[in-house]
């Protein structure tokens, strides 16, 4: 299959879409044949989506926190 990029370095929308149907359709531990070429564009393309986003986030009080207690005891004495 021949990869279809924009200027931007984005794989083409049609393609991206097919990529990631056959992922879907690899749950459950079916194997998903995939070319290098496209692995690289995946990764490519999550870069970018990744580098486009807002570095902080903000939000609104009241929130939550809900900490995994053996995670904070691993950090502590690991």
């Amino acid at each position: 299959m021949m990869m279809m990029m924009t200027m931007e370095g984005m794989m083409d929308k049609g393609i991206l879409d097919d990529i990631i149907r056959r992922l879907l359709e690899g749950k459950g531990g079916k194997q998903v044949q995939l070319s290098e070429g496209e692995i690289r564009q995946l990764c490519v393309n999550a870069r970018q989506i990744f580098l486009s986003q807002p570095i902080l986030v903000e939000i609104h009080a009241p929130i939550r926190i809900c900490v995994s207690v053996v995670a904070i005891y691993q950090l502590k004495y690991a």
